[in-house]
C-alpha cells in the first residue's frame, strides 16, 4: 500500500510541474515598476468566464479633488502623442535587461540566466463619429536567454491587455465588441507550477456587451463571450500535460446595476458557462456565478469594491489525465489503475467566491491598494483548483522624479482529488522608476517568491532582478 501511494504521489508530483492558467499581466513597461507580467510581480490571474476580472474590480486609482470622469478622461489622453484627423495614436519603445536565479521554479534543478527583453507597445483610437469609436492596442515583445538559447520566444510574445474593440450606439444601448489575444510563454503567475521555465500557449477571448441605461439610477449589462485556449510548441514531458488544456469556454452574462446616490452603487453579477475540452480525455463542464456587488465611494480619497455570491464547477464525469505520462513513469498496473479511478471518479466544486479591493489615496503623492479574492479556476491535473489570495501594492512618489512601487502578496490553493496539492506562495517586490523626462524613464525592479507545497520536489525560491529604459515618443 505504501509503495502504491509513493507511486501516485510520483505521477502527481511529475503531472503538477506545468499547471497553467490564463495569464492577466499588465505589460510590465506600462508601469515600469512592480506589475504581473514574466517581468515582474502578481499572482492575479483573469476569469475564464467573462470580460470581467476574476480579482476584484478593476477601479481606477483616485486622484484627491477631482471628478472621476475628468480623471479617466485625462488618462485616456495620455495614451496617444499622435494624431491624424480623428486618428490617434500612441507609440513606445522599452528595453532591459533581466537576472533571474531559477527560471525554472525548481527546487533541485535551479538555472540562473540573464535575459534580455525589447518591447513595442502601440495604442490607436479612431472616432468614427461622436458615438462610435474603433481602439486598438497591442504590446509585442521578446526574451533572448544569454546562456540558455531552448528557453527564447518562439517568434515573439503578445501582451494580455492587448485588444481590439468597437464601440457603438443604437438609442440608449451602448454596445461593445471587442477581440482580446496573446501569446505567451511565462510560467510565473501560475501559481501551482513547479520545474517548467516556458509554457507556450496561444489565447484569444471575443464577445459583445450591451449596456442599456434604463434610466439615470438603473443600467442593465449582458453579453456573451467567447474564450479559446490552444497550446503549443511545448516538449518533454510537461508537454503532453499542457495538451490536455486546450479548451473553449462560451459564456452569457448579466449585470444589472442601481446607482443608489453618487457614492454607492448596487448590482448583480451572474454568468453562465460551456466549457468544452479539445481532448476526449478530459471531461466537459459548467461554470455557474452569481451574487451581489457593491461599488462605495467611501470619500474622495477612497473607494471600495466588494463581491460575495455562489459558484460551481460541475463536469460530465472525470477525466484522464495524461495517461502517456502514467506509460512512461513505468508504473506498476496497480498504481497506474488506482490513479486513473481517482481521476475518472471526478468532483465538483459547490462553493462561495468573493472579491474585495479598496484603493485609497491620500495624497497625489501616494496611493495604495489593498485586494483579497477567493475563487475556483479550472485545474490542470485535476478537475478545479481553490484559490485564496491577498495582496497589497501601493506608489509613492518620493521626488518630482522618483516614484517607488512595493508589492506584497500571500496565496494559498489547494486541487481538487484526494492526492492533490495543498501550497502557499509568498511573493515581495519593489520597484524604482526614475523620469528624466516626460519621454525618458530608467527602472529598476527586484523580485523574490517562495512556494511551499506538501508534495515533494514542487517548492522553490526565486530572485528576479530587472533594470529597464523606457522611451514614449
Amino acid at each position: 500500500m505504501n509503495k502504491t501511494a509513493g507511486s501516485l504521489a510520483l505521477v502527481i508530483a511529475a503531472l503538477m510541474v506545468a499547471k497553467p492558467s490564463a495569464s492577466r499581466a499588465q505589460d510590465f513597461f506600462r508601469d515600469l515598476g512592480t506589475s504581473r507580467s514574466s517581468g515582474g510581480i502578481g499572482p492575479v490571474v483573469p476569469s475564464d468566464y467573462t470580460y470581467e476580472d476574476a480579482s476584484p474590480s478593476g477601479l481606477r486609482p483616485l486622484r484627491p479633488g477631482q471628478d472621476l470622469s475628468v480623471t479617466e478622461t485625462q488618462e485616456e489622453e495620455q495614451k496617444f502623442n499622435f494624431a491624424f484627423g480623428n486618428f490617434r495614436f500612441g507609440l513606445a519603445l522599452g528595453a532591459g535587461i533581466e537576472w533571474n536565479d531559477n527560471i525554472k521554479l525548481s527546487q533541485n534543478d535551479r538555472i540562473s540566466d540573464f535575459v534580455f527583453r525589447p518591447i513595442l507597445n502601440i495604442d490607436s483610437e479612431w472616432r468614427i463619429s461622436d458615438l462610435n469609436t474603433l481602439r486598438f492596442n497591442i504590446g509585442i515583445s521578446y526574451a533572448k536567454y544569454f546562456s540558455h538559447s531552448e528557453f527564447d520566444t518562439r517568434g515573439v510574445l503578445i501582451s494580455p491587455t492587448s485588444e481590439l474593440a468597437l464601440t457603438f450606439f443604437t438609442g440608449a444601448v451602448k454596445w461593445t465588441i471587442r477581440d482580446r489575444g496573446s501569446y505567451q510563454e511565462d510560467t510565473y503567475d501560475v501559481p501551482d507550477i513547479s520545474g517548467v521555465a516556458a509554457y507556450r500557449r496561444w489565447e484569444n477571448q471575443i464577445g459583445l456587451e450591451g449596456q442599456w441605461a434604463i434610466n439615470q439610477s438603473v443600467n442593465l449589462t449582458v453579453g456573451y463571450d467567447h474564450y479559446n485556449l490552444w497550446t503549443t510548441g511545448n516538449s518533454g514531458l510537461a508537454a503532453e500535460a499542457f495538451a490536455l488544456q486546450d479548451r473553449s469556454i462560451d459564456t452569457v452574462f448579466v449585470k444589472p446595476t442601481w446607482q443608489v446616490n453618487p457614492a454607492i452603487k448596487l448590482g448583480i453579477n451572474a454568468s453562465y458557462s460551456f466549457i468544452n475540452y479539445q481532448d476526449n480525455a478530459r471531461s466537459d463542464g459548467s461554470g455557474l456565478m452569481a451574487g451581489p456587488f457593491i461599488e462605495w465611494q467611501l470619500s474622495e480619497y477612497t473607494n471600495l469594491y466588494l463581491e460575495g455570491g455562489y459558484q460551481s464547477l460541475w463536469f460530465n464525469g472525470g477525466s484522464d489525465f495524461n495517461n502517456a505520462v502514467i506509460d512512461q513513469l513505468n508504473l506498476s498496473a496497480a498504481a497506474a489503475a488506482a490513479v486513473r479511478d481517482i481521476w475518472r471518479a471526478g468532483e465538483d466544486s459547490h462553493s462561495y467566491s468573493i472579491k474585495f479591493e479598496i484603493n485609497n489615496r491620500p495624497s497625489e503623492f501616494f496611493r495604495h491598494r489593498v485586494s483579497f479574492s477567493k475563487t475556483a479556476e479550472l485545474g490542470f491535473s485535476s478537475d478545479f483548483i481553490t484559490l485564496y489570495n491577498v495582496e497589497y501594492d501601493a506608489d509613492w512618489k518620493v521626488m518630482e522624479k522618483l516614484e517607488i512601487g512595493p508589492s506584497v502578496f500571500y496565496e494559498h490553493y489547494s486541487t481538487s482529488g484526494s492526492l492533490g496539492e495543498t501550497a502557499d506562495r509568498i511573493g515581495a517586490a519593489i520597484g524604482l522608476r526614475y523620469h528624466f523626462s516626460n519621454s525618458l524613464t530608467l527602472g529598476l525592479d527586484y523580485r523574490y517568491i517562495w512556494k511551499d507545497s506538501n508534495l515533494p520536489n514542487l517548492d522553490y525560491y526565486q530572485n528576479l532582478v530587472f533594470l529597464s529604459l523606457y522611451y514614449k515618443f
